[in-house]
């Protein structure tokens, strides 16, 4: 799309606000390619922070700009007024999954721009970034904040919870491009309930394991009577809640009745379910099998929602099928974000990205242009908030 033409798009709605300069094709490859040259794997503190630094080097000196260390995770906000209670949030992550040493320089074929992350989600990064800067030079009255957390790849407890629950951000409308794939708009999103349940039971040797009680045997007991409640949702797509035995793990000696097993469950739930009615149905049936199998809460989320009957969801979706030309179809995902962590602050949530694909693969992907219209669209909405 031609510049003059994203200037003229983007300022209809503006109106008599003078245009401080458009993130140009140019300077979203540049910094995106950067950004996805830090091998910022989770955990990886060092490069994470790093990476972060090249963000405050690009915002403009005008923003208050923050930057809070959480045991091994990091959190960066940045914004022109109002950091923690903004007009507009926009929430994204830094953090990837690992990748062979090639996936962390980018390459371009045609509209695509291929390396780790560029879809999950450092295409967001340097739009985020202008935004900024294009509401501050414009001294825009509309209050904007930019917050990269650096843990969401494994639950985002130390950034994204952090950020909601102990920094109390909350912005009247967030932003979160870490779901939408295709030009959708995500409405609502599956909640999560892990649980680890340890069975004890006594060893013995396995030519009398009548002389003994076999943990395994426990574990296994309650896993095929929990696939009879759960198993049905697992066949095919649909909202109900479904069930994956991600470990089962026990015994030292295949001679040996196992005294001690543990089993790693992962549940997805919608909003017609919670983690109190799972841990009780989890419960009841294990208590029958035997007293000696506890059960603990490990990584849970809340599931998220977002009413597109809200005046906000509708001025939003409106705004991005002109900046796209085309109907934004709005849909469900089963997959969890930091979005969850807002759920029970009822905060709006506006989940939607640009095209792109194949993300945590070594051929992930993201469009350019599609990037750029994305920020258009961004732009005309986030000023049409006065």
């Amino acid at each position: 799309m031609a510049q003059g033409m994203r200037s003229l798009s983007v300022s209809d709605r503006i109106g008599m606000v003078k245009i401080y300069k458009l993130m140009k094709k140019e300077e979203f490859i540049s910094q995106i390619a950067k950004l996805v040259s830090f091998e910022t794997v989770t955990g990886n503190v060092a490069e994470n922070s790093e990476a972060l630094s090249y963000v405050e080097s690009l915002i403009s000196k005008d923003a208050e700009v923050k930057r809070i260390k959480n045991k091994d995770a990091e959190i960066l906000i940045a914004g022109n007024s109002n950091i923690m209670t903004p007009d507009v949030g926009y929430m994204v992550h830094m953090d990837v999954v690992a990748g062979k040493p090639e996936q962390f320089k980018v390459s371009i074929k045609a509209d695509k721009i291929f390396g780790r992350g560029t879809s999950d989600m450092k295409f967001s990064i340097p739009i985020g970034i202008s935004l900024l800067n294009q509401l501050i030079a414009t001294k825009s009255k509309i209050t904007f904040s930019l917050a990269i957390t650096t843990d969401e790849e494994i639950g985002g407890f130390a950034g994204g919870a952090f950020l909601a629950e102990k920094l109390k951000f909350r912005p009247k409308v967030l932003i979160v491009p870490d779901g939408g794939d295709n030009l959708t708009f995500v409405n609502k999103a599956k909640g999560v309930c892990q649980l680890v349940i340890t069975a004890k039971g006594s060893p013995a040797h396995a030519s009398r394991p009548w002389v003994g009680r076999n943990a395994l045997d426990m574990l296994s007991t309650l896993s095929v009577e929990l696939l009879k409640i759960y198993g049905k949702n697992n066949i095919k797509e649909n909202w109900n809640t479904t069930m994956n035995t991600g470990q089962i793990q026990g015994g030292i000696s295949i001679n040996q009745v196992c005294p001690v097993a543990v089993m790693k469950v992962d549940f997805r739930y919608p909003e017609t379910d919670s983690i109190e009615k799972i841990t009780k149905t989890v419960s009841g049936i294990a208590a029958k099998i035997s007293n000696n199998i506890t059960i603990e809460k490990a990584s849970t989320g809340l599931p998220t929602f977002t009413n597109t009957d809200l005046f906000v969801v509708k001025d939003f979706l409106k705004t991005m099928e002109k900046a796209y030309g085309k109907k934004i179809v709005v849909t469900h995902t089963y997959g969890a974000s930091d979005a969850r962590h807002f759920a029970k602050f009822n905060v709006p949530v506006l989940m939607m990205k640009p095209m792109g694909g194949e993300i945590h693969s070594e051929t992930e992907w993201v469009s350019i242009s599609s990037s750029l219209k994305f920020y258009d669209g961004l732009l005309e909405f986030i000023y049409g908030q006065n």
